[in-house]
């Protein structure tokens, strides 16, 4: 959290506009309601949310655009999501899917380091629904994670 700070800090002296942005899109992704309206807005599709309790007892807040299965308009998204928060965001790092995956056909993963929370992005190919789903994904945090710092 440290390190996302100082990379927000850092931002406001060398680019107050990027600054901007990147607070704002902090805010966005800040709640499950703010999840869904920044996904709704990036994607220009209808979400579904829900909460999952984690195996360390906080929560996480997810929200998910469906796209046809494997179309050019789900990477897309996924990528422009992607940019957005790397933009403003430490990336952390990480190996593999990070936990469980629930059966995709394909599954790639991008985590982020944001104040109090991992944020999640996640493009899943689903073969048996004929779906492409983009998933963006907080998780509250109580104490730091050492690939954020």
């Amino acid at each position: 959290m440290l390190r996302t700070s100082l990379m927000l800090s850092a931002l406001a002296l060398a680019l107050p506009a990027q600054a901007e942005t990147c607070n704002a899109l902090q805010a966005q992704l800040s709640s499950r309601e703010n999840i869904k309206t920044y996904l709704q807005q990036e994607t220009a599709r209808d979400v579904i949310c829900a909460i999952a309790l984690m195996a360390d007892g906080q929560e996480s807040s997810y929200c998910y655009a469906i796209f046809d299965y494997r179309t050019t308009d789900a990477r897309d998204a996924f990528n422009l999501l992607n940019t957005n928060l790397s933009n403003c965001f430490t990336a952390k790092s990480q190996k593999g899917a990070g936990g469980l995956v629930n059966h995709p056909d394909s599954f790639d993963q991008n985590q982020f380091c944001a104040p109090n929370a991992h944020l999640s992005l996640s493009l899943k190919d689903k073969g048996n629904l004929n779906q492409t789903l983009v998933f963006l994904r907080l998780d509250g945090t109580s104490a730091p994670d050492s690939a954020c710092q």
